[in-house]
């Protein structure tokens, strides 16, 4: 009865943190994720709303910058939440929150290794549901009007949608799923608006014995979590 829940952090350097909503990836085998959604839904809304509130304070006390994530685990019985770790990178699992935050988090990873500040995001802004202007222009023209606003108080806007991930491995059922290379004789894949995917190899191509078993991640939207779920 424990989840294993997290929260998507953006930092920049002059203390501005933002918590874009979060994600469970409770469904896992060998200690590895194989499937993400988001935003959470086997937590009550306050309790998610501590989740972020801990991971920005934590984020604040260590002065970080850039992309993290803060993962917890999540009793159902209790209700309680324990700290397992803060990874300061950003995690394979993210087009989870970019489809429901709609921020583009390499980019924004850029603008804060720019030095510029979240407030000045547009998609950031928008997110807080304060004027972001829009448009491929809106970077020039909130640069050099957009008012600062105490990310402590601002309320984010509600998650759009919900979002399924699932990982694509090259596995043995024969032999207890275990990670197996081989050639890979036809790999086809059509991405559709709701439904995206990646993969490493292509048809032709080959997974060798010293990778991993992932090579490939599908990401499935919809406005509910049931449609998302339908989708995938």
């Amino acid at each position: 009865q424990s989840r294993h829940l997290e929260v998507q952090l953006l930092c920049d350097k002059h203390g501005n943190v933002a918590a874009l909503h979060s994600r469970d990836c409770s469904v896992q085998r060998r200690h590895q994720k194989i499937i993400e959604e988001g935003p959470i839904t086997v937590a009550p809304p306050e309790t998610i709303k501590e989740l972020e509130q801990a991971a920005r304070r934590l984020a604040k006390c260590v002065q970080y910058q850039g992309a993290a994530t803060v993962e917890y685990l999540y009793s159902m019985e209790t209700g309680e939440y324990y700290f397992l770790e803060l990874n300061p990178r950003l995690q394979v699992e993210h087009p989870v929150t970019e489809w429901i935050a709609e921020i583009n988090l390499p980019a924004s990873q850029v603008a804060v290794g720019m030095g510029i500040p979240l407030y000045n995001i547009p998609e950031i802004r928008r997110f807080y549901g304060i004027e972001h202007g829009g448009g491929y222009h809106a970077w020039k023209e909130i640069s050099a009007v957009a008012t600062k606003f105490d990310l402590d108080k601002a309320q984010s806007v509600r998650p759009k949608g919900h979002c399924v991930a699932v990982r694509v491995t090259s596995e043995d059922p024969d032999d207890g799923f275990k990670p197996t290379g081989g050639r890979v004789e036809e790999l086809n894949f059509k991405s559709k608006p709701n439904v995206w995917a990646y993969f490493s190899v292509k048809s032709g191509g080959a997974i060798h014995e010293f990778s991993d078993s992932q090579f490939g991640h599908v990401f499935a939207f919809g406005e509910s979590r049931s449609l998302a779920i339908a989708n995938m």
